[in-house]
Formats: structure tokens, sequence, C-alpha cells
């Protein structure tokens, strides 16, 4: 079993059991929820329906479908750079503000897609989706999650992520619906008015931290000692690091660098799923089924990964995780028999909610909850590079190593540089 140490006061290290019971009260149950739900509208926004909005708009304004997917790459870069900017603004202001006024800018670019016809309006437009759409869920909700619970971070983030994942799922399926049922510029609206529910959800129940609250992190006890290793008190909110001292920290690279290579795995299955499942002779019916059933299972998987990061540690879990990644590869790149392909199958929706909660998880456990958002908005944008460059390594093994088999084990060797990353990488809080 993996312990915890805490320190009695004579100095002697006590042993106390990990706590994997998402016992997180009222009040910490309602964060997870939240950004649950806008973890789902986020992902929604800027990847999943992609799939349908750019056939849609191709249609609605006359405008060539490649065209529009020319230029949706570099207006996904928003979110590289909401990873460094919003993180300063949370950093300054705190979380919720950084939320509030992300949720309200991504509502009002989603909301003009269907009114602004033109290749330019298209390109600011969907920049400030992906800018804000990040800004909320993914640096304004991560932060929140770090600062309600940092002892408890994997379970929370495992909760958490199942959001991302079940948008997957639901949110095509949903825009498609709207796009049939009461038309182009109505249903990208109604999806607005669903991030203006989260506004308002935000506004009348989120507070930055516990403390603010009346609680503990974690909801522990008062008069326990908080599983951070502090009284229940709340910190310092000062980032004790500046950007030049966070740059220094070679962990802060390795973390960087492999959250980067996970993604790369990610999003180059991802996106190749349907693709490769065609060139095996699956039907594109067929093959979208199987996609819709990985990420189902992707959904109890979510929760699976924070369990395992919170049981074994943060640092265990990322290298399983890779691990897993490397083998679900490997398996998906030969055509050995169908039993293996669908072994393949079944592993890579699992691998799909764990991404998010373990490179999240090792910032937090890494930096306290004054350094996190500092330590972040450095992390992630790196990430993020890292992250595009996935469709350039696709492109490469596709046309110079043979198709799919050269493609995937680029991928493999992406897996191979990650598990060194964080093999070699100190999870060691710092002081």
């Amino acid at each position: 079993m993996t312990d915890e140490a805490s320190t009695l006061s004579g100095g002697v290290p006590e042993k106390r059991a990990v706590d994997t019971k998402s016992n997180f009260g009222f009040w910490g149950w309602s964060i997870v929820i939240i950004e649950a739900f806008m973890l789902w509208g986020s992902a929604g926004v800027q990847v999943h329906g992609l799939n349908i909005m750019v056939p849609t708009l191709s249609e609605h304004f006359g405008i060539p479908r490649t065209t529009l997917l020319f230029w949706a790459t570099p207006a996904s870069w928003g979110s590289v750079i909401a990873g460094f900017v919003c993180a300063m603004i949370a950093d300054k202001f705190g979380a919720k503000i950084t939320i509030v006024m992300s949720l309200i800018m991504c509502a009002l670019c989603f909301g003009m897609l269907g009114t602004w016809g033109t290749v330019p309006g298209f390109v600011i437009l969907f920049f400030g989706v992906c800018f804000f759409g990040s800004g909320y869920a993914y640096v304004g909700g991560f932060a929140l999650i770090a600062n309600w619970f940092p002892g408890k971070k994997n379970l929370a983030l495992g909760w958490v992520t199942m959001g991302q994942t079940f948008s997957t799922v639901v949110f095509v399926p949903l825009l498609a619906f709207l796009f049939a049922n009461i038309g182009v510029q109505a249903g990208f609206w109604a999806i607005s008015a669903l991030l203006g529910v989260q506004l308002v959800i935000v506004l009348a129940m989120v507070k930055n931290t516990p403390e603010e609250r009346g609680m503990t992190p974690d909801n522990m006890p008062v008069v326990a000692p908080a599983s951070d290793g502090g009284s229940g008190v709340a910190e310092s909110k000062a980032c004790p690091f500046t950007m030049g001292q966070l740059l220094k920290m070679k962990d802060v690279w390795f973390i960087a660098l492999g959250s980067g290579g996970i993604f790369v795995m990610l999003v180059g299955v991802l996106s190749q799923f349907v693709p490769r499942l065609m060139t095996l002779g699956y039907s594109l019916d067929k093959a979208i089924l199987y996609l819709s059933v990985s990420a189902l299972i992707g959904v109890p998987g979510a929760y699976m990964w924070g369990w395992i990061g919170q049981k074994f540690g943060t640092k265990n879990g990322l290298l399983f995780y890779t691990l897993w990644w490397l083998v679900a590869v490997i398996l998906n790149m030969f055509e050995l028999s169908p039993v293996v392909l669908y072994l393949s199958l079944g592993m890579l929706g699992l691998s799909f909610g764990g991404a998010s909660n373990l490179t999240t998880a090792i910032v937090a456990e890494k930096f306290p909850r004054a350094a996190f958002v500092r330590a972040f908005a450095l992390i992630q944008p790196i990430q993020g590079i890292l992250r595009c460059c996935s469709f350039a390594i696709l492109a490469f093994g596709l046309t110079y190593l043979g198709g799919y088999i050269g493609a995937y084990a680029c991928l493999a060797a992406v897996g191979v540089v990650t598990l060194v990353l964080f093999w070699i990488m100190d999870p060691t809080p710092v002081a």
C-alpha cells in the first residue's frame, strides 16, 4: 500500500494510509461537478464540434471545407496562448474571475460563428473560442481543482475529466440535432446559452478556495492536518517563485515535455481513429460506432486513472499510463487479428480520460497551491506546442514510413521518450 508521511511533534515520521475515498463534501462536490460540466463544453466547442461545425459552415456560407479546415489549425493555437495569458490573469486576480470573463467571451465568439460568414471571421472567432474555452475550463477550472483538492487532486480530476470524455460521445450529436431542428445560427447560440448557464452557476456557487467557503482543503476535519501537509489554515496567496526561477527548474521541463508527449499520442490516435479503421476494411458508420464505444469506455476510465494516481502516486500513475499507451499503440499498429484489434480499441478508449487528469495532477503535486497557476502557465503552453506537432509527426510517418505502421511507430517512439522523461522526473514537492 502506498503511504503518505506526516510528521509528529517529535519529528518522527508517521505513516498514514492514502485516502482514496471521494468524501469531498457538498461544496467540494459542487466544484467537481461544475468543472466537469465546463470541460464538457470546452472540449466540445474547441475540438469535437469541428466534426460537424466545418461541414455545416461550409454549406451555410459557401466556403470550401478544406479552407476552413486549413485555417482551423492556426486558429486553434489560441488555446496555447491562453495557457500563459489566462494563467497570469488567474495568478493575479484568481480563478473565478478568469472563468467568468472567459465564459462570457467564449459564448459570444461561439454564437457569432454562425453569423459572421467569412474566412477572416471564422479565424478570429474560432481563435477566440479556443483561447477563452481553454481559459475558463483548462486554466481557471484546473486552478480551482488545485486550490480545493491539494491532497486528493487525482481523485477530483478523475471525476472531472469524465465530463471531457463524455463530450466525445454527446457534443457532436447534440450540435447536429440543433442545426437540423432550429437552424445554423440558432444552433450556435443555443450552445452559447448552455455556456451562459455555466456562467450563472459559477457566479452563484464557486469560490476560489475552500477557505473562502469556510472549509478546509480536501474537506479534511479542521482538527486534523490537511492532506497537503498543512494545518487546514489558508496558505499564502503569493507565489514564492518568479518565472525565471521556474524556467530554471529541470522538473518543469520534464513535466512539460512529458505531458506534451502524452498528448501527441492521444491526439495522433484520436484524430486517425476512424480513418485507420476504414483502411482495415470497416465502413464509415462502423468506424464511428467503434469510436463512440471507445469514448464511452473512457468515461469510467477517467476515474480509474485518477484512482490509480491517488493510490500509487502521480508519477507511478504517469509511468503506468504511458506504458499502457505504448502497448495500445503497438497492438493497433499491426493487423494481427480482430481480437487484438478490439483489445487495442478498448485500451485506447480507457486511455482517453487519463491525459488531462494525470498531467495536471503532477503539476499540483510538485508545486504548492500558491505556485500552481504560475507553474501551469509555463507548462501548459509547452505541452500545447508539442501537441500541435502530432499532425506533422503523423504526416511524416504516413508519407515516408509506409502508412499507418510507420505513423504509429513514430507515436510509439514518442511514447518511449515520454516514459524516460517521467522516469527521471522528481515529483517531490518544492519547498
